[in-house]
């Protein structure tokens, strides 16, 4: 396969239900359509991964396009709602007809799916953790790791901690169940005792939780977003004396630069280690253009965009040619890392790796 290089575009913002006019692209134009979460649930990780494309766009449009056209971004709001986001995409179908669709998110990933196996287009699924989302389909692929890429470092952290009883709080949804399963048995699998409590994602105190778990030599808290500090922010207040580990949510520097997370396990992606130069220019970039820091969220839509552009320049831009440049897998390094999409295979994951938080930062280990 041929080297990605960066390539320019052109993106076009709508809201949901805007009323804003917007010029007609140009004939030479390759169209993407990005249903997107922007308001409600969500909303802050939508815009980050909406800012990532963002971010490549201006890059990429110093350079002149893609094989000699234009690439056309239109986002637009889901709202966190799969009937929104099913009116969305019917809208786009009917009005744009773009090339590919990228959706964020499992709710609106798993309500667009069946629209893009019906309407042969590719669809591929941005921080979309649910399983299902690809399984026994044609046309719909995910970049975004999968439950076990979180656990594989955090059980290397366990083993090197010699930690013999880990207890797990987790959240009680999809995500937070499956990390509970996977890392039960795994841990089990190396001869540790697991202790495991539930909470609710309504749920503000988990003193009785803490409580049932805090002879553990280690506290796996497996949740997202502002549960991560919270918990954590009990568990010092418990006078917890143990160690504590969380996947990849932690891995945000809005998480990471806070006092109380000092000695966190994170199974992090690479883009904070200092060392990967690709990886620290695109977050420079990120904060210089923003004013907020890089995270896994802004990374994606920021590599998805250059990712595509590469696979774009391989030869004639159509529906079916995408499919099968997915499909027909390939490799590809960016701001994950190198990663390898084989043959046959619907899911892209890239690497997490064991850290640990200190002085504000992610120390890799």
């Amino acid at each position: 396969m041929s080297n990605f290089k960066t390539v320019a575009f052109q993106l076009i913002l709508l809201g949901l239900f805007s009323s804003i006019a917007v010029p007609p692209a140009a004939a030479d134009t390759l169209k993407i359509a990005a249903i997107l979460t922007l308001s409600g649930n969500n909303a802050v990780l939508g815009t980050y991964v909406r800012d990532g494309m963002l971010l490549a766009v201006q890059e990429t449009n110093r350079r002149g396009g893609v094989n000699g056209s234009t690439l056309d971004v239109t986002v637009m709001d889901s709202g966190s709602d799969p009937q929104a986001s099913m009116d969305a995409f019917n809208a786009l179908e009917g009005s744009l007809h773009p090339l590919l669709y990228v959706s964020y998110s499992s709710n609106v990933g798993l309500a667009l799916a069946p629209l893009a196996e019906s309407r042969h287009v590719v669809l591929v699924g941005l921080v979309t953790a649910a399983v299902d989302f690809t399984r026994g389909r044609d046309w719909v692929f995910r970049y975004w790791p999968l439950g076990p890429a979180y656990v594989a470092p955090l059980l290397r952290i366990l083993q090197r901690l010699h930690v013999k009883t880990l207890g797990i709080i987790y959240q009680n949804d999809d995500f937070g169940k499956e990390q509970k399963e996977l890392m039960t048995r795994a841990f089990q699998e190396s001869g540790g005792l697991v202790t495991a409590q539930p909470y609710e994602v309504k749920d503000a105190l988990y003193h009785q939780q803490i409580a049932a778990l805090k002879r553990c030599e280690a506290i796996y808290v497996a949740g997202s977003g502002s549960h991560l500090i919270s918990v954590t922010r009990q568990i010092r207040e418990a006078s917890y004396r143990g160690h504590i580990l969380m996947p990849a949510g932690g891995a945000d520097p809005a998480l990471f630069s806070l006092p109380e997370m000092a000695g966190v396990y994170v199974s992090a992606p690479i883009i904070h280690n200092p060392s990967y130069l690709y990886a620290r220019e695109a977050g420079a970039a990120f904060l210089a253009r923003y004013n907020r820091p890089f995270n896994q969220w802004a990374a994606n839509g920021y590599d998805f965009i250059k990712l595509i552009c590469g696979l774009l320049e391989d030869g004639k831009a159509t529906r079916q040619s995408i499919r099968e440049a997915l499909a027909g897998g390939f490799e590809y390094s960016g701001v994950f890392g190198h990663v390898r999409l084989r043959s046959g295979e619907h899911d892209l994951t890239f690497r997490m790796y064991p850290t640990q938080i200190a002085n504000g930062a992610l120390q890799y280990q």
